[in-house]
């Protein structure tokens, strides 16, 4: 085989060119900490990488979506106590209101001060969260849950959805809760009923006094006043069509008037206007039961502030249970949290310790492979430059 200096000069290239790629990969190696920096390094170990970092980015997802829920449980719970301390604070106001010591002027300066409660509980109920949602609108979080005031009445806009946030491949956690849940049905206790005045009634006759006997059905009714007046009343819980009226019987004294059907005897004083309307249900908002209560008391009529005084205690502790029972289930929901939160903190450093198992370079060992390929690469440099000072011309005289 005859050598030629040009095939001299193209194998000693090539080995030089891969004596340097070999030290420039010990180099990235050493320098980035890393064994595995492509497939071809360690094929095993780069597929088995992949699945590990896939489920590493999955478990950083759920550990995101653990720190949002954690916040937004946080953000219900504040506000659910601020409610409770402002429910708590309007029974007080009506314990005081229903002694019968105060006067039309002090009632009428307890109906400013929880006219401005009614306005605080109606701003906590459309609080939003950071983004702008609100947090008890159910799944309508772009709308405003809670329209409407104490003359027009308050109504509730939203659903009784909850928004749920998936934290764990098992687990969706709920993140927020239906205002209708908490503020729309309060119960009256075991044996009484609600009963309200409509917001924006043009009369001046309000609730003052009511019996319910062994003949109460449990039942929600509505009653209307008609020219005369006339009084209609219809069961919104048999007829919600309103297609057979119930006629009651009326007993006129002075400025009260006592309507009475089997089971339910209700007294209003004052006069009312042809179209009023009023309701006796089981369950009623708490936006009603308070609304009432402040237009009672800054009516000046004494016998109808007592009696919504009496209906206002029942229904601010009702409204505290319902506070409760959905405070209990987000505290409940935030310990849960801080369980995944745990375990997904664990399940992220047991992913981390596999990926350094599998990637991380050993220190000692990159630095012995830089220094054996370079002492390589210098060797075979001086072996080239011998190699290439060969010639037959070296050797004549």
């Amino acid at each position: 085989m005859r050598i030629t200096t040009g095939m001299i000069f193209e194998k000693n290239l090539s080995l030089l060119q891969k004596q340097n790629s070999k030290m420039a990969d010990a180099s990235a190696q050493l320098s980035s900490g890393r064994r595995v920096l492509a497939p071809s390094d360690d094929p095993v170990a780069a597929a088995r990488a992949l699945e590990v970092s896939q489920s590493q980015s999955v478990n950083r997802n759920y550990e995101s979506n653990q720190g949002y829920a954690s916040d937004a449980l946080s953000l219900v719970d504040s506000k659910l106590s601020a409610a409770n301390d402002l429910v708590t604070y309007v029974r007080t106001r009506a314990v005081e209101a229903g002694n019968g010591s105060y006067s039309a002027t002090e009632l009428k300066a307890i109906a400013s001060d929880l006219g401005q409660q009614f306005t605080g509980l109606q701003s906590i109920a459309n609080s939003q969260d950071s983004t702008g949602e609100y947090i008890f609108g159910g799944l309508r979080s772009n709308v405003q849950p809670f329209t409407g005031n104490i003359a027009s009445g308050v109504s509730y806009q939203g659903d009784q959805g909850t928004r749920n946030l998936q934290i764990s491949a098992s687990r969706s956690l709920p993140i927020t809760s239906s205002g209708d849940e908490i503020f729309n049905t309060i119960r009256a206790p075991a044996g009484s009923a609600y009963l309200l005045g409509a917001a924006g009634n043009g009369g001046t006759a309000l609730p003052s006094a009511m019996s319910l006997s062994g003949g109460y059905n449990g039942h929600s009714y509505a009653i209307e006043v008609g020219a005369g007046p006339s009084y209609t009343f219809y069961d919104n819980t048999n007829d919600p069509g309103h297609a057979s009226p119930i006629t009651p019987t009326v007993s006129v004294s002075g400025s009260d008037t006592t309507l009475s059907i089997p089971g339910i005897s209700m007294t209003l004083s004052g006069v009312p206007a042809t179209g009023d309307k009023f309701s006796l249900s089981t369950v009623a908002s708490a936006f009603d039961v308070l609304g009432s209560f402040v237009t009672a008391l800054g009516s000046g009529n004494s016998a109808a502030a007592r009696f919504s005084a009496k209906q206002t205690i029942a229904g601010m502790d009702a409204t505290q249970n319902s506070i409760s029972q959905v405070q209990a289930g987000v505290g409940s929901r935030m310990v849960e949290v801080e369980t995944q939160q745990s375990i997904s903190g664990d399940l992220g450093l047991q992913y981390s310790n596999t990926m350094s198992r599998l990637q991380d370079a050993d220190y000692a060992k990159s630095i012995s492979d830089l220094t054996q390929q370079k002492t390589y690469l210098e060797a075979s440099q001086q072996a080239f430059l011998k190699v290439s000072n060969l010639s037959l011309f070296n050797y004549l005289n």
